[in-house]
């Protein structure tokens, strides 16, 4: 079914004189924020049960078949020039793609290019530079019918009770958009919201399980005398330095934050006993309440730092930078036997990241609730902590460094 006409959903506004009201975009909510300036046209809408990671992912993974099957109004895309790094989230700047596209009464060949992320520094949020790549916009440079090109900004930020949707603004930056700049917007907002029902479940196939779990392996190991069975989880993280996964144990903070970490997989996030002194190493006896996805189930489980010195670890530690806890489900804490893990990490060879080892000691009976959850914590265990790169370097250098 085409999708020609403007969705509800979807506020336009061109040549008023007024604003949309400004968004803030930025990470977290001790960040300093950016304010959108007023742009003579600009689009905004809400993407329901779509997360900004999805939009992050979008734009250097865009193919013909997810637009087509989004808007009826396009007829074709490909690369001209192809991303450079396609597999980390945010866009790759210097990358063109074409469309051809029915709107604004025509059918039109739309040219895109990818700009500098600089260029549009004092529209966005600070922090989208201090990591590799922007994580709440994007910035485009667009030609219909080889015309006179003009400026299209994409921003977006998490909305919602549970921070399950975006939140999106696009705006025209020239000071004088065409009517066919204003219908390309609407095009554009059109196809962004017919992607919103497929964009979180290609992302989690084609990004968390494509490419995310092969960054790493896992074994599971042969059940003890306890009943217990171990799993070890072994990885490489790039982008990351051991400094910032020793300061995020203890500033993990809210739901928020949580999501970031893993948008598909962790549900919620509190501090059932906050840290008593937030630092740069985890707090023996703080315990997290966390809710999140291992495979198909959901479970609620308490995380309580402990301290290796008075609860013997499953494993020796032999790492400088390591997280020690217990780990138990939260309705039946005290009725199963305690369950533990240990991370582990320290700088990699090449100086760009950590090597992460995980153990994890769980209970054989949790089997019972799921016959695959030591495959699939493993899993977990491999999109969760590879997320890192897109996030932490951001608010560790803002938080803790002060940048």
């Amino acid at each position: 079914m085409s999708r020609r006409t403007t969705p509800p959903a979807l506020l336009l506004t061109c040549l008023l004189g007024s604003a949309l009201p400004a968004m803030a975009l930025a990470q977290t909510s001790t960040s300093t924020s950016a304010t959108t300036a007023s742009a003579p046209c600009a689009a905004a809408f809400t993407l329901g049960k779509v997360r900004p990671e999805a939009l992050s992912w979008w734009w250097d993974n865009a193919d013909e078949a997810l637009l087509k099957a989004a808007n009826a109004e396009v007829l074709s895309f490909r690369w001209l020039s192809a991303p450079a790094t396609p597999q980390h989230l945010g866009y790759s700047a210097g990358a063109v793609n074409e469309t051809v596209a029915t709107f604004g009464g025509a059918t039109h060949q739309v040219v895109a290019q990818y700009l500098e992320p600089h260029t549009v520094q004092a529209r966005v949020a600070s922090d989208n530079f201090l990591g590799a790549k922007p994580y709440s916009f994007l910035a485009q440079r667009v030609s219909i019918d080889g015309g006179w090109p003009f400026t299209v900004l994409v921003q977006y930020v998490p909305t919602g009770s549970t921070f399950s949707d975006s939140s999106v603004r696009i705006d025209l930056l020239d000071a004088s958009p065409s009517p066919l700049a204003t219908a390309y917007v609407a095009h554009l907002s059109r196809n962004l919201q017919g992607l919103a029902p497929k964009l979180m479940s290609a992302l989690n196939e084609r990004y968390f399980n494509a490419v995310l779990k092969t960054r790493g392996s896992y074994v599971i190991g042969k059940m003890d005398s306890k009943l217990n069975v171990p799993l070890t989880i072994t990885q490489e993280i790039k982008g990351i330095t051991p400094e910032m996964l020793n300061w995020w144990w203890d500033h993990i903070g809210n739901t928020e934050r949580y999501r970031l970490w893993q948008p598909q997989d962790h549900v919620s996030f509190e501090w059932a006993k906050a840290p008593t002194q937030p630092d740069a190493h985890y707090d023996v006896g703080a315990k997290q309440k966390v809710k999140e996805y291992v495979g198909k189930i959901a479970f609620t489980l308490d995380i309580t730092g402990a301290d290796p010195l008075a609860i013997a670890p499953p494993v020796p530690i032999t790492d400088l930078g390591f997280f020690y806890a217990r780990t138990n489900l939260s309705l039946l804490s005290g009725i199963l036997p305690d369950n533990s893990l240990v991370h582990q990490w320290k700088p990699n060879a090449t100086g760009d990241g950590v090597l992460l080892t995980s153990h994890f000691m769980n209970t054989s009976l949790v089997r019972i609730l799921s016959s695959s959850f030591f495959d699939d914590l493993g899993s977990h265990a491999l999109r969760e902590f590879q997320m890192l790169p897109y996030f932490l370097p951001r608010l560790y250098k803002r938080e803790q460094l002060g940048l």
